[in-house]
């Protein structure tokens, strides 16, 4: 009786085995084989570094990072998603900034039983960068990962910051988005505003979001610096144009040379390669 009470109770545990074991690769199983949709470029960015960029069939118009998103379906502008374009590509979970448009888009991709997970895009600063990577991580099941991303990022800014402090004053900045025959400054609570800040500059502009300036007005504001995209360069028809922009020749950024260039794909949410953009930002500030 004994030798069977021993017997079934060893069955028991093997069984036991058997099942935490199948349910622990079940759950792997089911973190590896998600069908991940992202709307948001930095959002995209914070799943590619983790490196679950291969469970991703779709993302939004302002995933221009890594260039491998340039070749995966479309689901629409951020502010102008589509559900069909995003149920389409049968979606296991959709990553997305909460404050997207259409209204409710992400209240019926979860009616359509479709996980979502809302991120919060504003205020754009480090913090919040740290919180969506850890919320991302944990949901990936990437959580080592993410401390690892948020270590680098920590030190990479650290390095700068030491560099900031030896400035003997801030330097006053604007930055100036697509043109298009306008000339459109970011304001405060902006992406490029919390970049200037974390770089050690100053924005000149203190309206709220983006707003259209006159050729006075930037020509009385005389940015010590200015930062202009990709996008605006290309529009102008190339770097030898920027002089076309009415009223920048007048600038003291323009006299002296202290014209930054910086992809726009950085300005869409604060993202992973927060300390890249800072970088760049920092070095046209404070030439050596």
């Amino acid at each position: 009786m004994r030798k069977y009470r021993m017997k079934k109770k060893f069955m028991a545990n093997i069984l036991l085995f058997i099942f935490i074991f199948s349910v622990h690769n079940f759950t792997n199983f089911s973190y590896a084989n998600e069908r991940i949709v992202i709307a948001g470029g930095a959002l995209t960015e914070i799943v590619f570094a983790l490196g679950a960029g291969d469970q991703v069939v779709g993302v939004d118009s302002t995933s221009h990072f890594p260039q491998t998103v340039k070749q995966l379906p479309q689901i629409g502008y951020l502010k102008l998603l589509n559900i069909e374009s995003i149920l389409s590509l049968n979606p296991s979970l959709v990553i997305s900034f909460n404050d997207t448009e259409t209204d409710n888009i992400l209240q019926q991709i979860t009616l359509a039983k479709v996980a979502v997970l809302a991120l919060k895009r504003v205020p754009a600063t480090i913090d919040l960068l740290y919180e969506n990577i850890n919320k991302i991580a944990v949901k990936l099941d990437k959580q080592e990962k993410g401390q690892e991303l948020i270590n680098q990022i920590k030190k990479n800014l650290s390095n700068i910051q030491t560099q900031i402090a030896t400035q003997p004053h801030k330097i006053k900045v604007l930055c100036i988005m697509n043109m298009g025959g306008s000339i459109l400054i970011a304001g405060k609570n902006t992406t490029t505003d919390a970049l200037i800040t974390i770089a050690g500059g100053e924005n000149l502009a203190t309206h709220n979001s983006v707003k259209t300036y006159t050729t006075e007005s930037l020509i009385a504001m005389n940015p010590e610096a200015i930062i202009l995209t990709t996008h605006s360069i290309n529009e102008l028809g190339g770097l030898d144009k920027i002089n076309t922009i009415p009223g920048i020749s007048e600038t003291e950024a323009f006299k002296n040379n202290r014209i930054i260039i910086i992809d726009d794909s950085y300005l869409f949410g604060i993202g992973p390669r927060v300390d890249d953009a800072v970088k760049i930002l920092f070095q046209g500030f404070y030439p050596q």
